[in-house]
Formats: structure tokens, C-alpha cells, sequence
């Protein structure tokens, strides 16, 4: 069960701040007091325990008046006050004419009794609410599956010697029109985008091959090789296990992606990544091997 409210002080303040401290203006701030209390949804038990605070706090500032002003007495038990509807105006008020005041208070009375109440129906609905919301609400907390809070690949630096980190794979901010999964080849930018989801790439840089120079539009990934061989490698290792052959350096690397029906591939190299020599678009052995597992067959590949 809550604590009641520490009526006193706030009934302290604003029995202070009254035009005139009298036993009416005092009975009228008591009244609105416990009117505000008849208003709060409480229980039956925490209204009794309100009420309780209520009237020891009243109870304790009378007998703390002065000798000689008149001591409000206690009031009989509350009841549930219907109050009557308001009826329509016939229009807007003539600003010349006086309105009458409040059961005859001053503004400043009508300020004060206004402040009570709030304070009054804060002070309830903080006791009791937040215990109740905290309890009977349900449990929000969604549970995310591992493998999709991971990443699908590790993203740490391309392993080549004496290579600046700028150079290195990495996510990056990419905003683009292509869908989720197509390669972007920037010739001019040296760099290789693999289009991720929420505005994010994954960049590769490339060397732009002889063989590829000239390439500009949209091509298809239409093989995936691994331990990709010339036309003269396979003539001399149809007998050779797997084995054998990846023991055996092929100008295309470790893996490669075919673009398209033109001969020209995405290729890994032994060599540091430089523009103009053989091959087409080439990256090193770590980041092909990481574009080579992120790609499927069939995706898009945009050169420009």
C-alpha cells in the first residue's frame, strides 16, 4: 500500500499565500482540498488512507493560527458532490461588464486553491500509478536471433603488407538506387561496392585490368569458380585431385566471379592490386574470397 501524501506542506504554502488569512478563505482551500481527493480514482482503502492525511495536516495548521484568529473546525464525513452542468453562454462575455468573482475570493485566492488541487491529484496519481503500470504491464523486450544480430562476414581490414586502412575492406555510407545485393564498379574510384541494406555498402578496393578498361553497363554474375585455371592449366591437371591444384598459383587467384558471357571476370591476385596489368578487375586473395561468399549467382553488377 503507498505512503499518503505530506499534505501539510503543501497545505502550508498555500494557506501563506491567501489575500487574507481568514477562517472562510481557509474552509474554502480545506473544501477544494478534499474535493480533489473525492476526485482521484483511488481505491476505498487508499481514499480512507488520503482522507486520514488530509485532515491530520488541516488539523495541525489550525492549531498552529494565531491566538486570536477563528479556527476552522473539522468537517463532516465527504460525500461525492454532483455538480451541475454549465450551461451555454449566449455568447462571448462583454469585456465592460464585471464578472463576478468566486464564492467572493480575491484572484489570488482563486490562484492559490487552484495550485492545491493540482498538486493534490499529482501527488495521488504518482503514489499510485507508477507501482501499478510497472507491475501489470507486459513484458516488451523482443528477443533477437543471434545470427541476424551478427554480421554475415567478417568485415576486419584486407590482408595486404604496406596497405593504408582507407584501402581496406569496410562497411560504408552509401546511397544508391540499386537494389540490395548488386556490385557497383567505380573504374575511376578504384573501388568495388556491394550494395547492403540500410543505406550501407561493402567497399573493395580494385585494380582495373587492361582487359576491362573500356566496360560500362549492367553484366549478370553467371559463375562462381573457385581455384579458377586458364585454358591451359585444366588441359595439363584433368588428372589432378583438388588438392593438387590449389597448390598451383592461377592468374585469376583463389576465387572468381564470371561477368556475364563476355570472358571477363571478377578475379582475385597474389600480387598487390595495380592498374593495367593482366586481368580484369582484380582484388586481393582475402577480399575476393569475402565477395565470393557474399555473392550469388545471378546477381547484378553495374560498371561505370
Amino acid at each position: 500500500m503507498s505512503t499518503p501524501r505530506d499534505y501539510y506542506s503543501v497545505l502550508r504554502r498555500a494557506v501563506s499565500g491567501l489575500d487574507a488569512n481568514t477562517e472562510h478563505a481557509r474552509r474554502t482551500l480545506y473544501d477544494r482540498a478534499r474535493q480533489a481527493i473525492l476526485d482521484a480514482d483511488l481505491s476505498s482503502s487508499q481514499m480512507e488512507s488520503e482522507r486520514a492525511a488530509l485532515e491530520a495536516a488541516i488539523e495541525r495548521i489550525e492549531t498552529e493560527a494565531p491566538q486570536g484568529d477563528v479556527r476552522v473546525p473539522p468537517s463532516p464525513p465527504m460525500r461525492n458532490v454532483v455538480r451541475p452542468r454549465a450551461r451555454p453562454q449566449d455568447g462571448p462575455p462583454d469585456p465592460s461588464t464585471p464578472q463576478p468573482r468566486l464564492l467572493g475570493m480575491s484572484p489570488g485566492l482563486v490562484a492559490a486553491l487552484a495550485t492545491v488541487a493540482v498538486l493534490m491529484l499529482a501527488g495521488v496519481g504518482y503514489a499510485v500509478w507508477p507501482r501499478t503500470a510497472a507491475r501489470d504491464a507486459p513484458d516488451m523486450r523482443v528477443d533477437t536471433p543471434l545470427d541476424k544480430a551478427q554480421p554475415e562476414q567478417t568485415t576486419e581490414g584486407s590482408r595486404e603488407a604496406g596497405r593504408s586502412f582507407i584501402f581496406n575492406r569496410q562497411m560504408v555510407y552509401y546511397r544508391t538506387i540499386h537494389p540490395v545485393g548488386t556490385i557497383v564498379i567505380a573504374k575511376s574510384q578504384k573501388y568495388l561496392y556491394l550494395v547492403r541494406p540500410n543505406v550501407a555498402a561493402m567497399r573493395y578496393t580494385i585494380g582495373v585490368g587492361r582487359e576491362c578498361q573500356n566496360i560500362v553497363g549492367l553484366l549478370l554474375i553467371a559463375a562462381k569458380e573457385e581455384w579458377p585455371e586458364t585454358p591451359a592449366q585444366q588441359a595439363s591437371q584433368q588428372a589432378s585431385t583438388k588438392a593438387q591444384r590449389t597448390s598451383t598459383r592461377s592468374r585469376f587467384g583463389v576465387r572468381s566471379l564470371a561477368l556475364g558471357e563476355t570472358g571477363h571476370r571478377i578475379h582475385g591476385t597474389y600480387a598487390p592490386t595495380t592498374d593495367g596489368d593482366e586481368g580484369c578487375f582484380v582484388l586481393v586473395n582475402d577480399d575476393i574470397t569475402d565477395l565470393y561468399n557474399r555473392v550469388e549467382t545471378g546477381a547484378r553488377a553495374v560498371i561505370n
